[in-house]
Parts: C-alpha cells; sequence; structure tokens
C-alpha cells in the first residue's frame, strides 16, 4: 500500500503549527498518510492515555538522546501539507515500533 508514495515523506516527524483550542500544538507530528496536498498525522506524546482510549507505546524514545517513555496517539488527522514545518532530524523511529505502526494504518484503513 505504500510502495507507490514517496518514503522520504512517510513515516517522519514534522512540526505542526495550528492552534487547538487555546492552546498552540508543540508535540511533533508522525506523518502516515499523502494525499494530493493532505498529509495524514499521528501525534507524539508522554501520556499513556488520552481521554479513555490507550496510546501507542513506543519501545524507544524518537527523539534523539531522550529516555522518557513516549507514545503515539491512535487516532489519524489530516490537515493541509502548509500547517507543517520541515523534516525534524533528531526524530527517528526504531525498525521495531514502525514496522507496528505501519501495521495499524494499514488495518485502520480498510474500516
Amino acid at each position: 500500500m505504500f510502495k507507490n508514495k514517496k518514503n522520504n515523506e512517510l513515516f517522519t516527524f514534522r512540526r505542526y503549527s495550528k492552534k487547538q483550542g487555546n492552546k498552540n500544538v508543540r508535540h511533533p507530528k508522525l506523518i502516515v498518510d499523502e494525499y494530493g496536498n493532505v498529509f495524514g498525522f499521528m501525534g507524539l506524546t508522554e501520556n499513556s492515555k488520552n481521554g479513555h482510549h490507550r496510546n501507542i507505546p513506543l519501545s524507544v524514545n524518537p527523539k534523539k538522546n531522550d529516555i522518557r517513555k513516549s507514545f503515539i496517539r491512535k487516532k489519524i488527522d489530516y490537515d493541509n501539507k502548509n500547517k507543517f514545518s520541515q523534516i525534524l532530524d533528531n526524530y527517528k523511529l526504531s525498525k521495531k515500533d514502525k514496522l507496528y505502526i505501519i501495521e495499524y494504518v494499514n488495518r485502520h484503513k480498510k474500516r
């Protein structure tokens, strides 16, 4: 499913410049999908739960030299590419986490 997509764009972290409620969004977003001028993304967080929903735990924190526990939100949102900054070089997913998230996104898209 992801073979036709640009590999350098997908599964990278970018800053998201949009105001959600009264807060500015500060956590980087993981780009998991791309259609034309729109990115599909999942948020990176330190919380194990989002309301009543559990987040996906990551085996290794994607931020370089950070040992804190990190999670990816299960919800996939879509927004214009112009809301995102350039790729963040100091954030990388481990191979194990990347494979798990690819499987999760493929299952989610089938719904």
